[in-house]
């Protein structure tokens, strides 16, 4: 089991639920999901937060898959992210990909609904959406919490979700043969009672349900979520210094791990939790009970 994996955070009743769903867990990229074996030519990307940690690094394993166009977007600056997405294409013997940076700011909605329009003006299409962007807060308990901060995250993880597939998508939905499919980052949190972390485990609950409701609106579109793993982020660093030796796995895991997820449409994903530690190809093999027992979603126990 990954590191951070067996932490049992003060409070909680039990260990991170669903994190043995698959035999195998990888803390790094492996073989079966790497992006040099897909073929996204002609098609078109979206990556909110993609300044740096896991965003970047989704932001180059699409051009490795050969993504022709490819959006990024974040409140900082892009421009040295488009060199890296041209190197890396150029690398993986990709054309190379038109890409373009936004200054976007998923809290606001007229800078979400401002870089859907540029997006639709410079590609013309869009195919896969991954909401990247978030905010964690500092780990407190509820007295000692800041009422701003604990705003701030919500409307980052949350509302900037709503704002950025509200803004886009209209542009999914009228793309000739396009993939249709939205990736939400979600967390592990969502499905854990522990102390402290109020508003991010909160919002990633959130989003978890916002996700499975969007395909229930729009059943043309493949939407889940995931957890991208431990990943030592700048963002993650809010939850202690005494979580740092769990946050063991890498960003290149999470981004190759979304490039498979999306590169071809797995419909019976369709409103789910997945984790991108888990092994892809024995996820493959419990589909059948994933889809007889409707497992992966979040639900309410009753006796």
């Amino acid at each position: 089991m990954a590191a951070y994996m067996q932490y049992k955070a003060p409070g909680t009743q039990h260990f991170a639920s669903g994190t043995d769903f698959v035999p195998t867990l990888h803390n790094d990229t492996y073989d079966f999901i790497k992006p040099e074996q897909f073929d996204l030519k002609d098609r078109a990307v979206l990556i909110t937060g993609a300044s740096k940690g896991i965003g970047r690094a989704t932001a180059i394993s699409f051009a490795r898959a050969g993504a022709s166009k490819i959006a990024v977007g974040a409140r900082s600056s892009l421009d040295s992210l488009k060199d890296e997405i041209e190197a890396a294409a150029q690398k993986a013997g990709r054309a190379t990909p038109q890409v373009i940076t936004l200054k976007l700011d998923v809290s606001d909605y007229d800078s979400a609904a401002n870089s859907a329009n540029e997006i639709e003006q410079a590609f013309g299409r869009l195919d896969i959406l991954v909401n990247n962007g978030g905010y964690l807060e500092t780990f407190h308990k509820l007295l000692d919490t800041d009422p701003k901060e604990f705003r701030t995250s919500v409307e980052t993880n949350l509302l900037g979700v709503y704002h950025v597939t509200r803004a886009c998508l209209g542009l999914m939905l009228k793309t000739p043969n396009g993939l249709k499919e939205v990736v939400q980052l979600s967390s592990i949190g969502a499905n854990v009672v522990s102390a402290t972390g109020y508003a991010y485990k909160s919002s990633k609950l959130g989003v978890q349900r916002f996700t499975e409701m969007l395909g229930v609106d729009y059943p043309e579109v493949l939407a889940f979520s995931v957890h991208p793993g431990g990943v030592l982020t700048d963002l993650a660093k809010g939850m202690g210094k005494h979580m740092e030796k769990f946050l063991i796995d890498t960003p290149q895991l999470a981004a190759d791990a979304m490039v498979w997820l999306t590169a071809e449409r797995r419909d019976f994903l369709q409103g789910r939790y997945i984790a991108c530690t888990w092994d892809m190809k024995e996820l493959l093999e419990k589909r059948s009970k994933i889809e007889e027992q409707d497992l992966l979603k979040v639900k309410l126990r009753v006796d």
